[in-house]
């Protein structure tokens, strides 16, 4: 009587532990820039020397600041993807520009003050996998995206060339696509272009597109080039709208900075609902300047950011998400108010993860499904059609189970990896080509208060 007694006391507790799953207001999926978010654009180098390096710095690094002094520079090579420590303990991506005896030049200004003692790793182990540090930096900078995006439904997408007209005396060139560095993909993701603009004010604007909604999101994908004189690239990038009313105004604005490396730049703003929308990207000083604009991709803001830090958390992945390692690591000790599983499996295409999601995932019921694949599909030569239609599933999959969906687009392939040809190409196409967040249907949104910038 004692042992069923304290059997059914041990079930009732167990029972009143399970948590109940969240009950969404909207399943709309977030979405991770991975391809030229994080990782910049930039895939593994042949000079790397792969695993771990790493080096502390020797005095602290300021906001603003595009040099760290380190204590020993070994390992690290002009045109590397890296990570650095911030002083608030996490990993922020830096592409490396120059490599002194004592010191390393990055791409950007840091956004994050790098305390004395802190580390400096590479990013790569090898052609087609970030290191432990690498992967913790993904995490990291996927819930600083998570933290500012909200959620999005795309409205319109420019891919390069097709998407800009030169303004104020700027002309354009066609640019080889053959570096990490440049926007375009193959023939058919749109040829990238070169702007050179010898004025303040010259540069490129996006031919004006109609939007039905109040609440946007535009992001831009560019590569600020080279300025002459300047340690990095400055360029303004504005939203103008034009209302119904012919009145034209400036909805948003914002700047973005960098060594000759690709940005991915969001910029949220409120409109009046049937009014058009004009990109316009300018260099603010006279000079010699020359800059590569990328895609424009115009989105509807459905739904504000959420706190994501609780319920259940299933990451479908391949040997990116390798479970107790890289991601799922690291995603466990940030997310340290929910439960957090990983069922990747080394080697899987996207097609693979469709086929066991059921009962990979399904069975786990999820309040959060993290999808991160792309690498072995490029590498097997999955087309672009196909590899959507493996999204669209999965995103479908997860909805009709009341999760809701997290997805990183592409990892970047290596123009020269260990096995096979340029992977590159490949994957800049499936970041160009696919639809990760859903098509706008004609219906309004209810009116989301975006922060202008």
């Amino acid at each position: 009587m004692r042992f069923l007694l304290s059997f059914f006391t041990a079930l009732s507790l167990s029972t009143a532990a399970v948590a109940e799953p969240i009950k969404h207001t909207d399943l709309n999926p977030a979405f991770i820039d991975l391809h030229f978010g994080t990782l910049a654009g930039v895939g593994w180098y042949t000079n790397e020397p792969g695993g771990v390096v790493e080096a502390a710095a020797k005095a602290e690094g300021k906001v603003g600041d595009f040099a760290i002094n380190l204590t020993s520079t070994s390992g690290f090579s002009r045109g590397q993807l890296a990570c650095y420590q911030g002083d608030d303990d996490t990993l922020y991506p830096v592409v490396i520009k120059d490599v002194k005896a004592d010191q390393v030049v990055v791409d950007r200004p840091l956004p994050r003050a790098m305390p004395a003692g802190a580390k400096l790793y590479n990013f790569y182990r090898d052609d087609a996998h970030g290191n432990q540090f690498g992967f913790a930096c993904v995490v990291d900078d996927a819930l600083r995206q998570l933290a500012e995006r909200p959620m999005l439904r795309r409205a319109a997408q420019y891919k390069s060339a097709s998407g800009w007209e030169v303004i104020n005396g700027a002309r354009s060139v066609p640019a080889p696509t053959a570096g990490y560095g440049d926007v375009g993909g193959h023939s058919e993701d749109g040829v990238g272009i070169a702007v050179h603009a010898g004025n303040a004010g010259a540069g490129v604007a996006s031919k004006p597109v109609v939007s039905l909604y109040e609440n946007m999101v535009t992001n831009v994908v560019i590569n600020p080039g080279k300025q002459a004189g300047k340690q990095a690239a400055i360029l303004d990038i504005v939203v103008t709208e034009i209302r119904p009313t012919g009145e034209t105004i400036e909805a948003a604005r914002t700047q973005v900075t960098r060594d000759d490396t690709i940005a991915s730049v969001d910029i949220p703003y409120t409109i009046v609902a049937g009014s058009k929308i004009r990109v316009k990207v300018t260099v603010p000083t006279s000079g010699g300047a020359v800059f590569y604009p990328g895609s424009i991709t115009h989105y509807h803001a459905l739904s504000p950011v959420e706190d994501i830090n609780r319920g259940k958390h299933v990451i479908l992945g391949d040997s990116w998400s390798t479970p107790g390692a890289g991601i799922h690591k690291r995603l466990k000790e940030r997310l340290d108010k929910a439960v957090v599983i990983s069922k990747g499996i080394p080697g899987n295409r996207t097609d693979q993860m469709v086929a066991r999601f059921f009962k990979d995932v399904a069975n786990e019921k999820p309040d959060y499904v993290w999808i991160i694949g792309s690498t072995n599909d490029y590498y097997q030569g999955t087309s672009n059609q196909v590899f959507q239609f493996q999204i669209t599933y999965l995103l479908d999959y997860i909805r009709s189970i009341g999760a809701k969906p997290i997805i990183f687009n592409p990892t970047v392939g290596a123009i020269a990896p260990l096995t096979g040809g340029n992977q590159l190409f490949n994957s800049r196409s499936f970041a160009l080509n696919t639809l990760y967040v859903p098509a706008v249907s004609f219906l309004r949104s209810p009116l989301l208060q975006v922060k202008q910038q």
